[in-house]
């Protein structure tokens, strides 16, 4: 790798859990690469937190999921590109989503048409499972206990759900 700078991608990523916090939400893609959270690109001029919800119904088919909390910002950059991404990492809740769905990707992006098998995983055991580090703050909301239902004072943007 050179020392070229890195171009940097803004990207958001949906943490999301059910049943008290102990399941997270993951999908299969097609490509075989592994599990991986709801995630995407943010487009220009978008806040961080309406991007996480707009790709999490683009990824998913959720529509009633609600924002609880941003977890972290980082960078990671790409083992293979001369490019790394700020992730924006949001703690999202969907308790009445099915165990286990597919759903056809929308949107427009480069991920469109494609398949993705949805399921939910332990959230204890699940950071070493996803591909990309994409784990890297799942112990944040676990050591938190940001899904508790109580109306936490750290909160921010609960009432944001996906576009329809």
């Amino acid at each position: 790798m050179s020392d070229a700078p890195r171009r940097i991608e803004e990207k958001a990523y949906a943490y999301v859990t059910r049943a008290g916090g102990t399941e997270l939400l993951v999908f299969d893609p097609p490509t075989g690469e592994g599990p991986q959270v709801p995630k995407g690109g943010i487009e220009r001029g978008e806040d961080p937190a309406d991007a996480v919800l707009r790709e999490l119904s683009e990824e998913t088919g959720l529509a009633d999921a609600t924002l609880r909390d941003r977890v972290a910002t980082d960078e990671w950059p790409h083992p293979t590109k001369p490019k790394a991404y700020r992730r924006h990492f949001y703690h999202v809740r969907a308790d009445s989503a099915p165990d286990r769905w597919t759903h056809e990707v929308t949107g427009g992006g480069e991920d469109d048409g494609l398949v993705y098998a949805c399921r939910w995983v332990d959230v204890g055991t699940a950071a070493a499972r996803l591909v990309r580090d994409q784990g890297a703050h799942l112990d944040d909301i676990v050591a938190d206990g940001l899904d508790t239902g109580a109306d936490d004072t750290g909160v921010r943007n609960a009432d944001r759900t996906p576009p329809s």
